[in-house]
Parts: C-alpha cells; sequence; structure tokens
C-alpha cells in the first residue's frame, strides 16, 4: 500500500490511510492530544479492523483470522456476531453501527464481482432484502432509528441506484425517487432526520452531490469554481467531502465542509474531509500526498496526526464521542493487522 491514500474497499467503504505510523501516535494540536489504545481481540486471533463507530463508544469491524466474523467492541468486550451468511473467503466491509449496534456493510461473496449488502439482527448477520436476480448491494451507512442505506445494481453492466430500506418497513428496499436519472447513484450515509447524502457519478466519471429527504432532492454547491462534487459523510446536517477545482492540475482537489444550510467552505490544507461528527469535528487527509491525517474544529485547522515509524493506518469515521477507530497494518512476516481507537485528551 502506498504511504497516503483513501482506502476505500470498492468504491464505498470511508477509511482513511496514513502510513506508516505507530500504536500510540501524539498530534500537534492546541487543547489536547490525539493518541491510540488497541481493542481486545478474541483469544487466538492477530488479525482485525475497527471501521465504524456507533457515536457511544463502541466500535464496529471484523476478524480476518481466516473466519471474517462482525465484531462490535462495547464497554471492554468483544462482541461477535458471526460470519456473513454465503461468506466464502473474500471481502467483508463493515462501513456503519448504530446506538442499538444494528451493524451494516456487505461482503463479495465470489471473486467474479457483485456484492450482498448486510445488516445486523440481534448478534446474527443476516443479508438486506433485493428483488430478484439483483447483481450486487451495499449498505453504507444507518442511522439511530434503523434506517439503512446503500445502493443496488439490477443486472451486471446496469447502473447502481441509490436505496433506502426504511426502519418502519422491515424486509422492504426502496429506490431513492427525484435524483438524476441516467447516471449511477449511490447513498453514502443517512443523518438521523432521515435525510440521506447521495453521490451520482456520471458516464465521464464526474460527480455531484445531493441531499434527498423525502422525495425533495438538494444539489450540493461547491463554495468555488469546480467540476466534481464529492461528499463522503452527514451527520448533524453538516456534509463533508470534497471538490475538484476547475482548470485541472495535479493539485486540485480540496476537503469541503458544508453547514446545515447547505453554505460550503474549503477546509485549509486539505485535499478531502472523510468523516465528521454532530459537534462538527472533521477528519480528513491533508494535500499534496503529505503523510499523516487532518482534524478541524469548526472549519480551522485544529491538528496534524502525523505518521510514525512502523506500519500503515487505516483510519474509520470520527463518532460523537470523539474516538476514531482505526487498524494498524504491518506489512512484514507476520502480517499483523490490530483494531485500536485514537482519542484526543
Amino acid at each position: 500500500m502506498r504511504p497516503v491514500r483513501l482506502a476505500f474497499a470498492a468504491v464505498f467503504a470511508a477509511a482513511i490511510v496514513v502510513g506508516p505510523v505507530t500504536t500510540s501516535t501524539a498530534a500537534e494540536v492546541v487543547a489536547c492530544t490525539w493518541k491510540s489504545s488497541p481493542l481486545p481481540l478474541p483469544a487466538g486471533v492477530r488479525k482485525a479492523r475497527a471501521t465504524a463507530s456507533d457515536n457511544d463508544g463502541g466500535y464496529a469491524g471484523n476478524l480476518i483470522d481466516g473466519i471474517s466474523d462482525v465484531v462490535l467492541w462495547k464497554n471492554g468486550k468483544v462482541i461477535e456476531y458471526g460470519q456473513v451468511p454465503a461468506w466464502s473467503g473474500y471481502g467483508v466491509f463493515v462501513t456503519d453501527v448504530n446506538r442499538s449496534g444494528v451493524i451494516v456493510g456487505y461482503s463479495a461473496p465470489t471473486m467474479r464481482g457483485g456484492y450482498v449488502a448486510f445488516r445486523s439482527a440481534g448478534t446474527k448477520i443476516e443479508p438486506l432484502p433485493v428483488p430478484a436476480g439483483t447483481y450486487s448491494s451495499t449498505a453504507t451507512g444507518v442511522n439511530d432509528r434503523g434506517d439503512i442505506v446503500g445502493h443496488y445494481n439490477p443486472a451486471f453492466g446496469e447502473r447502481a441506484r441509490a436505496v433506502l430500506w426504511p426502519a418502519d418497513r422491515p424486509g422492504q428496499m426502496v429506490e431513492l425517487t427525484g435524483l438524476p436519472t441516467g447516471n449511477w447513484t449511490n447513498a453514502q450515509g443517512v443523518d438521523e432526520d432521515g435525510t440521506v447524502l447521495v453521490v451520482e457519478t456520471t458516464s465521464t466519471g464526474s460527480t455531484n452531490s445531493f441531499l434527498w429527504r423525502a422525495g425533495v432532492v438538494t444539489k450540493l454547491v461547491a463554495p468555488v469554481s469546480a467540476v466534481d462534487v464529492n461528499a463522503h459523510a452527514i451527520s448533524a446536517g453538516r456534509v463533508v467531502g470534497s471538490i475538484t477545482l476547475s482548470g485541472g492540475g495535479a493539485d486540485n482537489l480540496r476537503a469541503v465542509e458544508w453547514d446545515a444550510a447547505g453554505n460550503g467552505r474549503v477546509l485549509s490544507d486539505g485535499y478531502t474531509a472523510k468523516s465528521v461528527n454532530r459537534h462538527g469535528v472533521v477528519v480528513g487527509l491533508p494535500r499534496n500526498f503529505q503523510p499523516g491525517a487532518l482534524v478541524w474544529r469548526g472549519g480551522t485547522l485544529d491538528a496534524r496526526i502525523p505518521e510514525g515509524d512502523t506500519g500503515q493506518m487505516s483510519f474509520g469515521p470520527i463518532g460523537d464521542d470523539g474516538g476514531i477507530p482505526a487498524t494498524l497494518s504491518i506489512g512484514d512476516v507476520t502480517g499483523t493487522e490490530t483494531p485500536m481507537v485514537f482519542r484526543c485528551s
């Protein structure tokens, strides 16, 4: 893996990679220091990933020591949800978890392409309902009410469509209406009021971003002239992501935050913003492929989490509790992957 890249499972899972880093890294901050602490593993397990936050001190991910069980770390314990149905040794991607412990994500059942969206029911994993013959589906976000969002491809070669599995209609999948037709759409996340963040990808690869709520669609407008608007996360009405500046060039990406009124601003020094919590704390990556990660508060750069000496760190989304789930990967003969949480104290 290259020193600084976005770690996307396919194109949907949101994680930030900075590497190499140590397992306890201090940040350049004004009022606190970012440090990591490892999450516990079941006996005999050496590899696991922490990729999602329940916003209340809990973190979800999966064991990858040959079993790929979905897990939740909560109150110092590891709760195993078991394997994804029909899992056959390929990828499992945990994308979100809510305060009730409902975990969502998707898996790759075969090498031939296509994903299967899943959710947890109790402490078991089950596939989300999709129309018969569906080629691919993903689940990318869940709110505390239990609404789940993602996308599905009806058939191989057909465009992806943003969808919602409503909490009040178990067993149903609803395609989001009112969005641009003819292009790919994917739901990136869902806010607590039911607002869905959607990204459209055109046939030329350019992107636009929208907010969808009860059939009403609002387009996000770049704060400066841009050819692409690629939103990644939503929380309490705030949205973060990146834009591609008009005019091209190697350094044409900028991290952006939109407030609840839709007003955008460029975040200093960043080329992308990947997550935001309800307090307005944003985590992203620096421009020009500089090492480390950035933290903004109130639109102002607050901290730089630098590289350390060993391994590569993949960051998940920051939670409302201020914790950032992460995974330290060591690419030596041991091939260890250690789940952990970064906190600022």
